[in-house]
């Protein structure tokens, strides 16, 4: 689901058949362009990798017989919309983060093991917007961690909301935030929201969602590429892909690149599920991004701290805004899979009482949770 908590599926009936790939999809996260990204000024605060193979932080493998779902709680806030990173010999998640009054921040955690979490910072807040959400993270060719994300719910001046990326190396210290898409989107009125970002062969290209939820207005998902390579832009628009997902479009981009193949995970806009999409399109056209293989929903087992029933997306959330860690590359022999689970969606700010977390998989067709 968007980080807006809007129920999409309370109206509509699950759908009966879901198109399957032929064969397993083989994946991959995106390569390097050459060109550089903007920087800028540096603040404090209080994705990944596109490498195919990583390796844990600590020690050689992830003790996943130490590992128990929920794998990131707050009692005092919802968490979703998770990225978790390897760096800096440890493990930093970012997520949306709410508060009971219905306030969201992204927030970040950090772990030597995944077992154990610091108290989460936050990244800056800029006081000219409402709050920040839907993080995403991706290596930049230099290097640097680029954390892509929405103002929310409002903008400045109460606009509806806008695409932002900062930089970091450490998730401490953050650049000042460069506004996506201003020359191309820029009227208070255009909501954008889920900002994925590729360093492709054709350049820097951006994700995102487009339309607001009112009653008879659509969302779309749409691309664009920056003609400079910067994340300053100037940004154009290449369109739409040709996604859909039961009889509607997709939102929470990761763009991924495994075993040399150019992959999508995105969320379905109806019943929030997790669906990998294999590109079908030339990598080195900036157009052939338009152009995707059908989906396939990941099926993860749903545990015993969410009970909740009834339809994903309506009543609860399971694998909800799911994010493939290090761009899609195997760690270990395993696919890791992170993700937001609520067993209803009433409470802080209609994001419900969401926990993070964690499934693997050898083959990404079949997903176990930690045993404990």
């Amino acid at each position: 689901m968007q980080a807006g908590g809007n129920l999409h599926g309370a109206g509509a009936a699950r759908c009966t058949a879901i198109v399957a790939l032929a064969g397993l999809l083989l994946l991959g996260a995106c390569s390097s362009s050459s060109r550089n990204h903007a920087s800028s000024s540096t603040t404090t605060s209080g994705g990944s990798s596109s490498s195919t193979t990583i390796r844990s932080p600590v020690g050689s493998t992830i003790a996943w017989s130490r590992l128990h779902n929920p794998l990131y709680r707050d009692r005092d806030h919802a968490v979703k919309n998770p990225a978790l990173v390897a760096t800096g010999g440890g493990w930093v998640a970012l997520f949306s983060q709410v508060d009971a009054q219905g306030k969201w921040r992204v927030g970040i955690a950090r772990s030597r093991d995944l077992t154990a979490w610091s108290p989460p910072a936050l990244l800056p807040h800029d006081p000219a917007t409402e709050g920040e959400a839907s993080p995403d993270v991706v290596r930049a060719p230099d290097g640097t961690f680029v954390v892509t994300y929405q103002s929310f719910v409002h903008d400045r001046a109460g606009g509806q909301s806008k695409l932002y990326a900062t930089i970091t190396t450490d998730f401490q210290s953050f650049s000042a935030p460069t506004r996506l898409l201003a020359n191309v989107l820029n009227a208070p009125t255009d909501r954008l929201i889920d900002p994925a970002l590729v360093y492709s062969p054709a350049g820097l290209l951006l994700g995102f969602k487009i339309g607001t939820t009112d009653a008879g207005a659509t969302q779309r998902f749409e691309l664009a590429r920056s003609s400079s390579g910067a994340l300053t832009g100037p940004w154009q628009i290449l369109g739409r892909p040709g996604i859909t997902v039961y009889g509607d479009t997709i939102e929470n981009y990761e763009f991924l690149d495994i075993a040399g193949h150019r992959a999508l995970l995105a969320t379905s806009n109806q019943l929030d599920r997790p669906e990998l999409f294999e590109l079908a399109g030339a990598a080195n056209d900036p157009t052939g991004w338009l152009h995707w293989s059908p989906g396939r929903e990941l099926v993860v087992p749903q545990e015993a701290w969410n009970p909740g029933t009834g339809l994903t997306g309506a009543t609860f959330e399971h694998a909800n805004c799911a994010f493939l860690v290090g761009g899609g590359a195997k760690l270990d022999g395993f696919y890791y899979l992170v993700y937001g689970d609520s067993p209803s969606v009433t409470t802080f700010g209609g994001a419900g009482p969401a926990q993070l977390g964690i499934a693997r998989s050898t083959d990404l067709v079949h997903w176990s949770v930690p045993p404990r």
